[in-house]
């Protein structure tokens, strides 16, 4: 994963409840919880914000490289003034002067008014797809970090997690449910190992 960075911890989009995408069923006779998966997308086919978005507010600037956060081919990073807006989803239209920012997959949304198209070079190359955020088995979130991450105990820690000042690793899908590697905070010592219940695209 590339490497990740902070810009998010000084959004001022307030977190809210949004469940977005189409999440898994969890499974199975079998009695194993599986990990849930969502994948972010806040437009219609249409080029409309989806219905129960809310807006924290409309900002204006550029887009110069595909997002460091997501995956999706049509996430970008983008600039206002001094701030950094990562990932800005674009509509899948063919034509368009407006992206949806999101500091999280539950976060409001803020508008994007491009001042100058996007460059083709920015898209996303095809690639495999990485975990956005997750949900922990201990109700903390962790979001991918853009910037630098932490190493603890040998182990890289690429994932923020909120509330506090928790880290995680990359989530281990060898098995159902998915897990992470998990420190309370870059004071921590040694790692737990926490089940992911949720993970978002």
């Amino acid at each position: 994963m590339r490497g990740q960075q902070q810009w998010w911890r000084s959004a001022v989009v307030v977190a809210a409840l949004v469940a977005l995408g189409s999440v898994a069923p969890a499974a199975a006779a079998t009695g194993t919880t599986k990990t849930k998966t969502a994948t972010v997308y806040p437009w219609t086919s249409a080029g409309k914000l989806k219905a129960g978005l809310k807006v924290a507010g409309t900002v204006e600037g550029t887009c110069w490289t595909s997002s460091m956060a997501v995956s999706s081919s049509n996430a970008y990073r983008c600039m206002s003034k001094s701030f950094i807006y990562d990932p800005c989803f674009a509509p899948e239209t063919k034509t368009f002067t407006q992206l949806a920012c999101m500091v999280t997959p539950w976060s409001k949304v803020t508008r994007f008014d491009l001042t100058s198209p996007i460059p083709k070079a920015a898209k996303h190359p095809n690639g495999k797809p990485w975990v956005w955020a997750d949900q922990l088995s201990n109700g903390v979130r962790c979001i991918t970090e853009t910037g630098t991450g932490a190493v603890i105990d040998k182990v890289v820690l690429n994932y923020h997690c909120v509330p506090g000042k928790g880290w995680a690793s990359i989530p281990d899908k060898k098995a159902e449910p998915w897990t992470v590697r998990y420190a309370k905070s870059l004071q921590s010592k040694t790692l737990e190992t926490m089940k992911v219940t949720t993970a978002w695209y």
